[in-house]
């Protein structure tokens, strides 16, 4: 991942779903920072997209329309 053309890398060997695993992701986001989080994020969303059949550029939120009448009594 690259923010603001700093690339980084870690690598570590740990079985899948260990304590250890857990630690190490957590450690790589804290030390990456906030804004790589939020790029990383931001990523995810348009893969996300682009799985749903959308084209990955710009997401849209979800607009539903109702319309509540009051029962006259």
């Amino acid at each position: 991942m690259a923010v603001k053309g700093k690339r980084v890398v870690r690598a570590q060997l740990v079985t899948r779903g260990s304590p250890e695993e857990q630690a190490f992701d957590q450690q790589f986001w804290r030390e990456c920072g906030p804004e790589a989080r939020f790029a990383a994020m931001w990523e995810m969303v348009g893969e996300a997209q682009r799985m749903r059949g959308g084209d990955g550029t710009q997401p849209r939120l979800q607009r539903s329309v109702q319309r509540v009448l009051r029962r006259m009594r």
